[in-house]
C-alpha cells in the first residue's frame, strides 16, 4: 500500500485543504450548477490562481453521478498521494522538532475513527502517524471527509510489520508509550520530554499483546463516569492534546 485511494476528493473543505496544500496536482474541478457563487468563492479564487480547470455541470448530472458520496456539490480530481518511507518519516519528523511526536495506530478499522484521529493529530502537533498494511482501514473518501482536509498536511507512513516499524523508530531514539485503559501512569503525570511514538490501539480489543511488550511505558486516561474507555479517536485527541501542552505550556506570569 504506497498511496492512498482518495485521487477522488469530496466537499469544499477536502479539497480547499488539497488545494492548498499544494502537495498534489490538481486536474481538474467538478462543480454542481446552481451552487452559490458566493460559497464557493475562495475555492475558484484558488483554482484559478493554480491555473485548475473548472468544470461546472447541471444538477441532475451531478447528483446521478456522484450522489453516493457526500459531495457538497464539489469534486476535485487529484493525483495520488504518495506514502513515505518510515525512514523518511523520521528524517521528517526531526527537521521539524528535536523532540518530536509520532502516532502509531494498531488495528483501527473503522474509517470514520481514522479520519478523526488524523484530524487530531494534524490539529495538536503530531509530526506524522504510522499505519500497519493491514488490519487498518484504507484512507478513502470516508477518512479524508471525517479528517477535513488533515490527511493533506499530514505525513503517514505504512507499515508492512507494525512490530518491526516500532523497533525501527527505538532504533531511531523513539520511546514507545502505549495508551491504554490499564496503562501504568495516568497520561497527564508522564513527562513528554523525549522523542516519543503514542501508540494507539483498536476500537475492540487495544493494543495487541505483542506491541504492548514492545512499549516502553503504558498511558492511561483517568475517568470518573459509568462506561470503562474512550473510543479510539477520543483517546487519542485528549493524549494528542496532553503532549502539546507539555511542550506549549501557558505563560504563567
Amino acid at each position: 500500500m504506497d498511496s492512498f485511494d482518495n485521487s477522488t476528493v469530496f466537499g469544499l473543505n477536502p479539497v480547499m485543504e488539497a488545494l492548498k496544500a499544494q502537495k498534489r496536482r490538481c486536474y481538474k474541478l467538478i462543480l454542481e450548477k446552481g451552487k452559490s457563487q458566493a460559497r464557493l468563492k475562495s475555492l475558484i479564487e484558488l483554482a484559478h490562481e493554480n491555473k485548475v480547470p473548472i468544470e461546472t455541470i447541471p444538477k441532475t448530472t451531478f447528483q446521478k453521478k456522484y450522489r453516493n458520496h457526500n459531495h457538497q456539490g464539489v469534486i476535485g480530481i487529484f493525483a495520488i498521494i504518495k506514502a513515505l518511507e518510515l525512514e523518511e518519516l523520521i528524517q521528517q519528523a526531526f527537521k521539524r522538532s528535536a523532540l518530536p511526536t509520532l502516532a502509531a495506530l494498531d488495528s483501527i478499522q473503522d474509517p470514520h475513527n481514522l479520519g478523526a484521529i488524523i484530524r487530531s493529530a494534524e490539529t495538536l502537533g503530531i509530526h506524522g502517524i504510522i499505519l500497519p498494511k493491514n488490519r487498518t482501514s484504507a484512507i478513502n473518501e470516508t477518512v479524508a471527509k471525517c479528517s477535513s482536509g488533515a490527511i493533506e498536511h499530514l505525513p503517514i507512513s505504512w507499515v508492512t510489520n507494525l512490530t518491526r516499524g516500532i523497533e525501527q523508530l527505538k532504533e531511531a531514539g523513539f520511546w514507545i508509550a502505549g495508551i491504554a485503559p490499564d496503562g501504568e501512569i495516568p497520561c497527564y503525570q508522564y513527562k513528554f520530554d523525549a522523542p516519543m511514538v503514542l501508540l494507539i490501539g483498536g476500537e475492540e480489543k487495544g493494543i495487541r499483546p505483542l506491541l504492548k511488550k514492545s512499549c516502553d511505558v503504558t498511558l492511561k486516561i483517568p475517568m470518573e463516569g459509568s462506561l470503562e474507555s474512550l473510543n479510539a479517536s477520543a483517546a487519542a485527541a485528549v493524549v494528542f492534546y496532553e503532549a502539546l501542552r507539555q511542550k506549549n505550556p501557558v505563560n504563567k506570569n
